[in-house]
C-alpha cells in the first residue's frame, strides 16, 4: 500500500546525541529508533562509527557510497568521525534528504562534553541541539564506575538518562541505581528500560503517515517489520512512557520569564516546544521555540491568518504538572507589568535567523 506524509517538519533539524559506555545499550537503542520510529514514517539520519553494529541488515538498503546507506524506510546511515562531524550534519540537513531527526553515537568519537561542544558550534539555522542521551548499564553500573570513574561526570551533564538493562537485576538494586543516578543528576528525567525500548516521541516529533486505502492487503517493509515486532514476546517493545504538558493562552507573554522557563526548563523535562506571542513592540511575529536541557533555539515568523496565541508542550518523564503549569502561568504579561524594553533580549540571543 503506498503512504503519504500528512505533516511536515518545522523548523531546524533535532540532532540528539546518544553517550554511554561499551555494552550500555547505545547500538541497540539505535536500531530500535531506526525500527520503530523510522516505521512509523520518520527519517532519521544515523551518524556512527562502525555499520556493522546497526542491524541495517534488518532494513532494506537502497543504495550505499562514500560511507553513507540509504535505508528503505527513508532513513539513513553515515560513518563519521570527529573531524568530519560537521560536514556530515550540514550534508545531512540538505532539503532534498528530508530527515526528521538526527542521531549521534558518541562513543569512539569524543567525550560527552566535547561532542555537544561540537553540534553547538555548526553555523547552520537548520540544525538544532536535540540533547545528551546517556545510556547506563544499571546491571554493572559500580562496575563500570571503578574502572571509569569520568562516567558521574557525563551522568550529570546528561539532558535525558536511560537507566537500561533493569531486567537484570533485582527491584531492590533498581531502586539503588535510580537513586544512585538521581544524586549525580537530580534534574534530567530517569526512563528505565529494557533492551533501550523507549518512545521515539520522548526524544523528537515522529511524522504522522496516511495509509492509502487504494491497494489494501499489500504492506511495506516498515509495516512488516512492526508486525513481525508485535508477533514476538520480549521486553523490548515495552516503550518506556512519557509524560506531556500542555499550556496555551490567548494573553502575551513576558518574554524575560518565558526565556528564564526554556532555560532552566523544570525537574524531569527533556524538551519544550511551543509557539509563542509577545506584545512587544517590533516583535509581535509569531515566536516558535525549542528547548531541550537549557539549549534554546527560537524562529520568528508571520502570524499569517492565525489569531496571536501561545501554545507550549513541556515534554519528559517525572514532571510536576501543576508545578509546570504554575511556571507558564506565571510568565504570562500581566497589564499592570511595567514596561521592560531588554526583556525581549532574553529570546532574541536565541534567535536561529
Amino acid at each position: 500500500m503506498s503512504t503519504a506524509r500528512t505533516s511536515d517538519r518545522r523548523g531546524p533539524v533535532p540532532v540528539v546525541v546518544v553517550a554511554g559506555y561499551l555494552g550500555s545499550g547505545k547500538t541497540t537503542l539505535l536500531n530500535h529508533l531506526l525500527r520503530s520510529a523510522g516505521a512509523a514514517g520518520t527519517r532519521l539520519g544515523v551518524l556512527v562509527n562502525d555499520f556493522g553494529k546497526v542491524n541495517i541488515d534488518a532494513l532494506l538498503v537502497s543504495a550505499q557510497a562514500d560511507g553513507t546507506v540509504s535505508l528503505g524506510n527513508g532513513c539513513m546511515c553515515c560513518t563519521v568521525d570527529a573531524d568530519g562531524l560537521a560536514d556530515a550534519l550540514t550534508s545531512l540537513v540538505r532539503p532534498s534528504v528530508g530527515l526528521d531527526a538526527i542521531v549521534i553515537e558518541a562513543s569512539g568519537i569524543a567525550e560527552p562534553k566535547s561532542l555537544i561542544r561540537m553540534v553547538t558550534s555548526v553555523a547552520d539555522a537548520r540544525l538544532r541541539y536535540g540533547g545528551l542521551v546517556y545510556v547506563v548499564d544499571a546491571a554493572h553500573l559500580e562496575q563500570v564506575r571503578r574502572s571509569h570513574p569520568e562516567l558521574d561526570a557525563h551522568v550529570a551533564i546528561a539532558d535525558l538518562v536511560l537507566v537500561n538493562k533493569v531486567d537484570l537485576i533485582p527491584d531492590e538494586s533498581r531502586r539503588a541505581v535510580e537513586a544512585l543516578v538521581a544524586q549525580l543528576n537530580a534534574t534530567a528525567p530517569r526512563v528505565v528500560t529494557r533492551n533501550a525500548a523507549i518512545d521515539p516521541e520522548l526524544l523528537f516529533d515522529v511524522a504522522q503517515r496516511e495509509v492509502d486505502q487504494a491497494r489494501p492487503g499489500q504492506m511495506t517493509l516498515d509495516e512488516l517489520l512492526l508486525e513481525e515486532d508485535a508477533g514476538h514476546d520480549h521486553h523490548e517493545h515495552l516503550h518506556a512512557a512519557y509524560e506531556s504538558v500542555s499550556f496555551s493562552s490567548d494573553r502575551p507573554m513576558d518574554p524575560r520569564r518565558l526565556a528564564r522557563f526554556l532555560e532552566r526548563p523544570p525537574d524531569g523535562c527533556f524538551r519544550i516546544k511551543g509557539i509563542v506571542h509577545f506584545d512587544v513592540p517590533r516583535h509581535r511575529q509569531r515566536f516558535v521555540v525549542h528547548g531541550v536541557g537549557g539549549f534554546v533555539r527560537v524562529l520568528r515568523e508571520p502570524w499569517g491568518d492565525r489569531r496571536p496565541a501561545t501554545e507550549v508542550v513541556a515534554i519528559g518523564r517525572g514532571l510536576d504538572v501543576a508545578a509546570v503549569h504554575a511556571e507558564l502561568e506565571a510568565a504570562v504579561a500581566r497589564p499592570t507589568d511595567a514596561v521592560d524594553e531588554n526583556g525581549i533580549l532574553g529570546v532574541l540571543r536565541h534567535l536561529a535567523e
